[in-house]
């Protein structure tokens, strides 16, 4: 069983039992946002049943930004999409990572009943989590050494990657 991962903002991905205008088995709309599709397909990444390639997908999409910040996501089991009925498709990501961009996928044909019923299963059975900025720049320092991101197509602004080149 492997898992899904997307980037989302961890403030936005809290349980709200305490909110007293939600009823039961309700969550609030602000997830939502992190879910925005294109063409009605909505951006994940395969990660490991054991999460051995986490730090890897983490470092290849936070190699894609223009500025080192913390990096939060949510974590969720892919059989939640066959629970809730979307379809998915392997396609190839542009990251700087060729073994990450392989590990793409688009969920496709994606109604608006279906993405708010994958924000609730998400949210009630994943994991919203975060690594820290220095921890992000420790990845991608370690991904650069091990040759995992192409340096050339690393998306970071000009005084993020001399932070990176001073660490290497």
């Amino acid at each position: 069983m492997s898992f899904l991962l997307r980037k989302v903002r961890k403030n936005k991905w809290y349980k709200t039992e305490t909110i007293p205008w939600l009823r039961q088995g309700e969550f609030q709309s602000d997830p939502l946002c992190d879910l925005a599709t294109t063409e009605n397909k909505l951006s994940v990444y395969r990660v490991e049943d054991d999460c051995s390639n986490l730090s890897r997908v983490v470092s290849a999409l936070a190699a894609n930004s223009d500025k080192i910040a913390n990096f939060d996501y949510i974590l969720f089991e892919e059989t939640i999409l066959k629970d809730v009925g979307i379809k998915s498709e392997q396609t190839k990501a542009d990251t700087a990572d060729e073994t990450v961009n392989n590990c793409h996928l688009d969920l496709v044909e994606l109604p608006a009943f279906r993405l708010v019923d994958l924000a609730g299963q998400a949210l009630n059975k994943g994991k919203v989590d975060r690594f820290l900025v220095q921890q992000v720049t420790s990845l991608l320092v370690d991904s650069i050494q091990k040759g995992y991101l192409n340096k050339s197509k690393i998306r970071l602004n000009a005084e993020e990657r001399e932070k990176i080149n001073r660490l290497i």
